[in-house]
């Protein structure tokens, strides 16, 4: 099973190629936003950045790898016939490092997502994003088009060390398509699924 860590700051587009792409591959997209989601909400909280923070500093109490180690439950019931899997949101190199000590250091590979911080605010107000998010994920996308509010989730995102992860990266794209250097959504897409064929030794 290959683990392909999906990491950058909010709307550096992640999961938009994971979505794109796993589905040729048969690789399942997992997101520990999902995971802190559901703990939020079956604790009966309203999904706000103030209990989102709370209900994580709580579950990070018992473990750093908390939503991780949730996530590595469900990967771990997959059938044999799925070649790998992303995961995307891990924050902490410690959350990289549990994985490469289940899955193997062979088999976990992180790839960076790099954008700037002016095209990454842009994208609140994408068609398909405004289309694709729901519920109280968007209520979250509300609060983020203050830009206040937006630029204390990034440093929010680094101060759990979503930068030391992407420095841990086999792989980097620049998902840049505002500003230089500027690159397509197709271009993206053939650059991403290149290293997944790579990753997992497809010619």
């Amino acid at each position: 099973m290959k683990i392909v860590v999906l990491s950058g700051l909010p709307l550096s587009g992640k999961t938009t190629y994971a979505k794109i792409i796993g589905p040729k591959y048969n690789m399942p997209l997992y997101e520990t936003g999902t995971e802190v989601l559901e703990e939020v909400t079956s604790r009966g909280f309203e999904f706000t950045p103030e209990n989102i923070k709370m209900v994580t500093d709580d579950c990070k109490k018992i473990s750093d790898s908390f939503f991780t180690e949730r996530l590595m439950k469900k990967i771990d019931k997959l059938p044999d016939d799925v070649p790998g899997t992303f995961i995307s949101g891990i924050r902490a190199v410690s959350e990289v490092e549990i994985l490469r000590k289940h899955y193997g250091d062979e088999n976990v590979f992180v790839i960076a997502f790099h954008t700037s911080m002016k095209t990454r605010f842009k994208r609140l107000d994408n068609p398909d994003r405004v289309e694709e998010t729901k519920g109280a994920k968007a209520k979250e996308d509300a609060l983020l088009r203050n830009f206040d509010n937006f630029l204390a989730r990034n440093k929010k995102e680094l101060g759990y060390g979503v930068g030391d992860v992407m420095a841990l990266a086999e792989y980097v794209m620049s998902t840049e398509n505002k500003i230089w250097p500027y690159v397509t959504l197709e271009e993206n897409e053939t650059d991403f699924e290149t290293i997944i064929k790579e990753i997992l030794n497809l010619d």
